[in-house]
C-alpha cells in the first residue's frame, strides 16, 4: 500500500491556515505570474466594459429609463463572475433583481425609510433569498436590489417594472457580448492557462531528478510539497469557459473537435500532476530507506521533465513524426526499463512505474491514442511490473484538474 497525500485532509481541517496560505502565495506571486493572470483576464475586462456601456445605452437611451443602474451591473456580473455558467448565473442575477426590488417596494411601504429601516430591509431580504436559494449571486443581487430601493425610492414610486427590465437588458447584453460580439478563442485561452502549469510541473520534476542524482531526500520532499500546492484553477476556468463558448457561440462551433482533443490532453496532464506527487513521495521514501536509486532513474526523470515542458507547446496531434515531447517521453520509458534491469527494491520499482505512467499520459496528451501509447510502452518496457493503463493515483490524495468524459476520440482517460 502506497502512502497517500496528507495535504488534502490538513487543508480541510484548517480552513484559516489554508486561507492564509492562499494570501501568502498571492502576495509572493512573481511578476511573470501576475502578467499571466493579466493576460488571461484582459478579454474578460474588455467584455465587461463593452457590456456595461451597451447595457446602459440600451436601458437609458433606447428604453428611456433615466436611472438604469441595474442594467450595467447585471451585464458586468454576467461576464465577470460567471465564466463557464453564464446562462445559469444570468438567470439567478435577473431573478435576484426581480425578487429584491419587489421585496424592497413591499418593505419600504411597510416600515418606511431611514437608516434603521435600510438595515432591516436588507437583512430581511437576504434571509428571504437564502430561503429561496443558497446561490451566492442570487442572494447578493436580492440584498443589493432591496437596498437600492430602500435608499433611493420613495415608498409611493413603483420601480419594479423598470428595474426588472434593466436586469433583463443587462443579462442579454452580457451574454451577447461574451458569446457573439467578443467571444474568447477557446484554444488560445486553454494554451495560455496550461503552459505555466506544465512549466511548473516540469521544473519540479527537474528538482526530483536532482534529488535522485544527489540522494537528497529533503530536496525530494520540497519538490513534493511544491507539487501538492500547484494551483490548477486557471486551467479549470479556461476549460469551462471554452466548453461554454464552443457550445453556444456560432463563431466558435468549428473549434469543437479541436477542443475535445485539448480537454482530453488537459485531463491526462492533470493525472500526470497527481502521479508526479507519487513520484516525489516514492523517491523520498526510497532515499530515507537507503534503497538503491541508480543514475538511470534520475536520467529518466530528466527526460520526463523535458516531455512535460514541451507538451505545453506541442499540445496537439502530430501525424507525421514524433514531436519533441513524444521523443523525450519514449526516452524516459526506455531509461526507466533499463533501471529496472539493474536490480531495484520496491521503492525503485515504484519510481520506474511512476515514470512510465507519466510518460504514457504525456504521449497520449500530445495526440496519440490510448491503444498506440500502451503498445509503445509495452514495446519499450515489456517487463514493467505494473501496467500504467490500469494503475490509479492514490485514492486518498486530493483530486486536481478537470474530470468527466474528456476524450480525443471515443476513449476516456484511464
Amino acid at each position: 500500500m502506497r502512502r497517500g497525500d496528507p495535504a488534502g485532509p490538513r487543508a480541510t481541517h484548517d480552513p484559516v491556515g489554508a486561507a492564509w496560505g492562499a494570501v501568502r502565495r498571492t502576495g509572493s506571486a512573481t511578476a511573470r505570474d501576475r502578467l499571466v493572470r493579466l493576460r488571461l483576464s484582459l478579454l474578460v475586462a474588455v467584455q465587461s466594459g463593452v457590456a456595461a456601456a451597451g447595457a446602459w445605452w440600451i436601458a437609458n437611451d433606447v428604453l428611456d429609463n433615466p436611472q438604469p443602474l441595474f442594467a450595467p451591473a447585471v451585464a458586468v456580473g454576467t461576464i465577470a463572475s460567471s465564466v463557464g455558467q453564464r446562462f445559469r448565473r444570468t438567470l439567478f442575477l435577473v431573478a435576484g433583481v426581480a425578487v429584491g426590488i419587489t421585496l424592497g417596494d413591499l418593505l419600504v411601504s411597510w416600515v418606511g425609510q431611514g437608516h434603521v429601516q435600510i438595515g432591516v430591509i436588507v437583512a430581511a431580504s437576504i434571509l428571504f433569498a437564502v430561503l429561496l436559494s443558497g446561490e451566492g449571486s442570487f442572494v447578493t443581487q436580492v440584498g443589493g436590489s432591496a437596498m437600492v430601493i430602500a435608499v433611493l425610492a420613495p415608498a409611493n414610486t413603483n420601480l419594479a417594472v423598470p428595474r426588472f427590465v434593466d436586469g433583463i437588458v443587462g443579462g442579454v447584453v452580457g451574454i451577447l457580448v461574451a458569446l457573439v460580439v467578443l467571444p474568447l478563442h477557446p484554444i488560445h485561452r486553454i494554451r495560455r492557462a496550461g503552459r505555466p502549469l506544465l512549466d511548473r510541473i516540469a521544473t519540479e520534476l527537474d528538482r526530483v531528478a536532482e534529488a535522485a542524482r544527489n540522494r537528497d531526500a529533503e530536496l525530494a520532499k520540497r519538490a513534493l510539497d511544491t507539487l501538492r500546492g500547484v494551483d490548477t484553477s486557471d486551467l479549470d476556468t479556461a476549460l469551462s469557459a471554452a466548453v461554454e463558448v464552443v457550445r453556444i457561440s456560432p463563431l466558435r462551433w468549428h473549434n469543437h473537435n479541436s477542443l475535445e482533443g485539448w480537454r482530453h490532453g488537459a485531463a491526462l496532464m492533470m493525472r500526470s500532476l497527481l502521479q508526479s506527487r507519487d513520484l516525489a513521495l516514492n523517491l523520498e521514501s526510497a532515499l530515507r530507506s537507503d534503497e538503491p536509486v541508480p543514475p538511470r532513474l534520475a536520467d529518466a526523470v530528466d527526460s520526463l521533465a523535458e516531455a512535460v515542458r514541451h507538451v505545453a507547446v506541442e499540445w496537439s496531434p502530430s501525424a507525421n513524426r514524433p514531436s519533441r515531447s513524444q521523443r523525450a517521453a519514449m526516452t524516459a520509458i526506455r531509461q526507466a526499463q533499463e533501471a529496472l534491469t539493474s536490480g531495484l527494491r520496491i521503492g525503485g520499482v515504484n519510481l520506474a512505474n511512476d515514470i512510465s505512467i507519466i510518460a504514457v499520459n504525456t504521449i497520449r496528451a500530445s495526440g496519440v491514442s490510448k491503444h498506440d501509447a500502451e503498445t509503445l510502452r509495452r514495446d519499450l518496457a515489456p517487463d514493467t511490473a505494473t501496467d500504467p493503463g490500469e494503475r490509479k493515483p492514490a485514492a486518498d490524495r486530493p483530486q486536481a484538474g478537470p474530470a468527466g468524459p474528456l476524450t480525443h476520440g471515443a476513449e476516456d482517460p484511464p
